[in-house]
């Protein structure tokens, strides 16, 4: 951007940190703490962003989960505007994962579907989309050929300069003998699998679920390690990241 333009910069997300602290969320909150410029924030679902788009048609956009954004929303996005995607999983599928789509009805075919060539469309029109992992992206280029180009850029997890000094201020020698299991109800986080490798390796464990980020890296923080057994592909799991940087022993799969 040149240095004297009044930038106007939107992000649309279907939750923020305001409605949910999961990774995604607290990633893009990440983004906008340490952006140059002011960013406006707008749920994906909100009636009134179409509107809004035709009314800051010259502003810049960004697209972080968008699986609540109507289809005209995305035709309409693809067509007039300049805007980047966070990518944070796998949009084209009905179910956001296909392992979770195969292990549900025995096959994924989204790719060839209204919804899934849309997706692509959408991501392709982007100016640039941002990844939260290579295999990610791989993934994406085996099915949509025409994503092979220099739009792509892989960014992971972020974190603010105040959640990693918050860390920082939380390491200590003094760790218990537990390993932590994220107890989430989402299929692909494989709390079940992980509850049973801890019972047949005699690990003394805690479920943990609903508590603050905060609280959670606190948590961390005085715990042996995690287990942490997805079922499927996850792109990004920032726990892990955490549980590392806050010295935990990982058992993953």
């Amino acid at each position: 951007f040149p240095a004297s333009s009044r930038i106007v910069i939107y992000f649309v997300a279907d939750y923020f940190v305001e409605q949910y602290e999961g990774g995604a969320e607290l990633t893009t909150e990440a983004i906008i703490q340490n952006g140059y410029f002011p960013c406006n924030k707008i749920l994906a679902a909100d009636p009134s962003l179409k509107q809004l788009m035709k009314k800051q048609k010259d502003a810049f956009w960004i697209f972080g989960n968008f699986s609540g954004i109507p289809e005209d929303c995305m035709l309409y996005a693809a067509k007039e505007l300049n805007y980047s995607v966070l990518e944070y999983d796998y949009k084209y599928c009905e179910f956001r994962s296909s392992g979770k789509h195969i292990e549900t009805e025995g096959q994924c075919s989204c790719e060839n579907t209204r919804h899934g060539k849309l997706v692509s469309i959408f991501l392709s029109k982007a100016s640039s989309t941002w990844w939260m992992s290579a295999d990610q992206l791989k993934h994406y280029q085996s099915l949509f050929p025409f994503l092979k180009n220099s739009k792509n850029r892989v960014l992971s997890s972020c974190f603010s300069k105040e959640k990693l000094s918050y860390i920082n201020s939380l390491k200590t020698d003094q760790k218990n003998n537990k390993f932590l299991i994220l107890n989430s109800p989402s299929w692909i986080k494989g709390a079940d699998d992980a509850v049973t490798y801890a019972k047949e390796n005699n690990l003394e464990y805690e479920l943990v679920w609903g508590l603050k980020h905060k609280d959670l890296l606190a948590k961390l923080a005085e715990s042996r390690g995690i287990i942490f057994f997805p079922k499927a592909y996850d792109t990004c799991p920032r726990m892990t990241i955490e549980a590392r940087l806050l010295d935990c022993e990982l058992i993953l799969n």
